[in-house]
């Protein structure tokens, strides 16, 4: 059996329990891929900035194919499967990193939608890399998913964790 992107999204969704049944779980969904992406899995998705940060539309249409409508058939298809070893080290650093944002759909908004302003917008910030940061999310993000306005502490905790995630050789 040839394993494609969306066997490995179903798979991806067993092991972080990702689902898709209302808007938080959703919005889970999007950022935990989006973060796992930019821990160096690739899965293809690209993503723009949208509502409540990085977006991928072709993810909204294969996680309700591989989740919702065609769920039976990749549960056939991939239920014997499992990850490497070496992958599911690499999945428990990346736990590590993440800790409790992983289930907190403001957090892991915020961490997606500060690295992609540090990767899209500002890819050469160094020098007062926060301060440039903060001034975007302020401007494009004034409150998170639950309501939470967006500080510059909140931002600095964000960049720590995109700079773990985003470390060579994790």
């Amino acid at each position: 059996m040839q394993v494609d992107a969306k066997d490995i999204l179903y798979m991806l969704a067993k092991e972080f329990d990702l689902k898709r049944e209302d808007t938080s779980k959703r919005l889970v969904l999007q950022k935990t891929i989006y973060l796992l992406q930019a821990y160096g899995l690739k899965l293809g998705y690209g993503f723009s900035w949208y509502r409540y940060g990085p977006y991928s539309q072709d993810l909204v249409q294969d996680a309700y194919e591989v989740l919702h409508s065609a769920k039976d058939t990749y549960q056939r298809r991939v239920g014997s499967l499992s990850f490497s070893t070496s992958c599911k080290r690499r999945f428990d650093k990346f736990k590590k990193i993440c800790g409790d944002t992983l289930k907190d759909p403001a957090q892991l908004e915020l961490i997606a939608s500060v690295d992609f302003a540090r990767t899209t917008w500002y890819p050469k910030a160094e020098v007062n890399e926060g301060t440039f940061i903060s001034c975007f999310i302020s401007e494009r993000k004034k409150y998170l998913y639950d309501g939470k306005k967006i500080d510059k502490t909140m931002v600095q905790n964000a960049l720590e964790v995109v700079k773990k995630l985003r470390t060579p050789a994790n």
